[in-house]
């Protein structure tokens, strides 16, 4: 196994053996990117978790036992280090917004093409949020179907403080409150304050609004 200094070890959790066979040849040449375990379901893909620690975790959404959205509340649960990207076989918005709710940090097709793929990895791995562009549209058509209408973008955005922002660009790069906190040099409360702020001014609802807020104005790129 390597472990010089620059590798993400990367885990992967899909019932398909030959799947998982593909995957492991799809990262073979890509000298920062090494499997270090892999997992044939959901309950497995937790223990590997615990046991190794990887940085990422490539997790399919259909698993038995335990599948990807329960093996995401879990990681949530437990408080693990493990950034995972849910890997999805259609363009199903729901599970997309649940997914990145409970904390994903990427979605992507099954079927995307292999450099989409290794991008993802090396992206969520710097602490960015990934997600496929056709998944990223449902899951903002969903937002802005709903009845009320929030003030232009502009409008929004210039309500904003320069401190907000920088808070917005955080969350939207997939960060904890903590680890906002710590990057800002201010507290934890803080920062809630200021999201509590935000979501007022920006018209959404959680984090994961802001988060496709973000995305969709260009406060982030995917």
């Amino acid at each position: 196994m390597l472990t010089s200094k620059g590798v993400i070890k990367v885990a992967v959790a899909d019932d398909f053996p030959v799947y998982r066979l593909g995957l492991r040849r799809l990262l073979e040449p890509e000298e920062d990117l090494v499997i270090v375990g892999e997992a044939g379901n959901g309950m497995e893909a937790i223990l590997l978790l615990e046991k190794l620690q990887p940085d990422v975790l490539l997790l399919d959404l259909k698993m038995p036992v335990m599948d990807g959205l329960d093996v995401l509340n879990e990681i949530s649960k437990r408080k693990l280090r493990t950034r995972a990207i849910l890997m999805m076989t259609d363009t199903d918005r729901e599970k997309a917004v649940r997914a990145v709710r409970l904390g994903a940090r990427g979605i992507v097709f099954k079927d995307a093409e292999a450099n989409l793929l290794v991008k993802s990895i090396r992206k969520v791995h710097e602490g960015e949020v990934w997600i496929d562009n056709p998944i990223l549209s449902q899951a903002l058509e969903t937002l802005v179907s709903k009845p009320a209408q929030p003030p232009l973008p502009g409008e929004r955005r210039n309500r904003l403080s320069n401190r907000e922002m920088e808070v917005v660009r955080c969350v939207a790069m997939g960060m904890r409150n903590k680890e906002v906190a710590d990057k800002l040099g201010v507290s934890e409360a803080t920062v809630k304050n200021h999201l509590t702020s935000v979501y007022a001014k920006l018209g959404v609802s959680d984090r994961l609004e802001l988060i496709l807020y973000a995305i969709h104005h260009g406060l982030v790129r995917v």
